[in-house]
């Protein structure tokens, strides 16, 4: 998966996003600040490691950027089914 992160919550987050789209080489960054801290390390690994991206889900979907499950992040171009019709993955008809 291609979204990382830059930075410290709460405060301000750099996110850097790359399109997983096969042949696709869309990126995008942008920042925001997160004023919540999330949980601790200790208490929820797994939701101290997505905290960012679940703080970032609305913003990465106003940008156009999709979600595919198994596939990672793809880029508006790559995301609309006239793009994926036209670009089938490996083994899809």
């Amino acid at each position: 998966m291609s979204l990382t992160t830059a930075g410290k919550t709460p405060g301000p987050v750099r996110f850097y996003l790359a399109c997983d789209h096969r042949g696709c080489d869309a990126r995008t960054t942008f920042d925001l600040v997160i004023p919540d801290p999330g949980p601790s390390r200790d208490d929820d690994l797994w939701g101290y490691l997505l905290h960012h991206a679940h703080t970032a889900t609305p913003h990465i979907k106003e940008l156009g950027w999709a979600y595919v499950h198994g596939d990672g992040y793809w880029c508006p171009g790559c995301s609309t089914p006239v793009h994926r019709r036209s670009h089938p993955l490996p083994g899809h008809t």
